[in-house]
């Protein structure tokens, strides 16, 4: 359920750049910018774990907990992409793994 809820967390600034701009330029140009705002947010995301690492440490770890959550449910997929993300932001925060 929370992955669910962080899923809709992370598509909706996109969603709503594209609603907001379909009127003005179209369903194309306002699906690339719509695409773009959401493609940015993880490396934002990144940034600033690398700026303030205490983030990193932070969202690591949560990550970890989701993670091992996922495996005990059966979830692989769910629980390699909680894997990936907690390795990511640890990486960025400096913990050597």
């Amino acid at each position: 359920m929370l992955f669910l809820a962080l899923c809709l967390a992370g598509l909706a600034p996109g969603a709503a750049t594209a609603w907001l701009l379909h009127h003005r330029h179209g369903w194309p140009t306002a699906a690339l910018a719509g695409l773009g705002i959401t493609a940015s947010l993880p490396c934002l995301l990144a940034a600033v774990m690398l700026v303030f690492p205490p983030l990193g440490i932070v969202v690591g770890v949560g990550s970890i907990g989701a993670a091992l959550r996922a495996y005990d449910g059966g979830r692989v997929w769910v629980a390699t992409a909680w894997a990936a993300t907690a390795v990511v932001a640890l990486t960025c925060a400096g913990v050597a793994l």
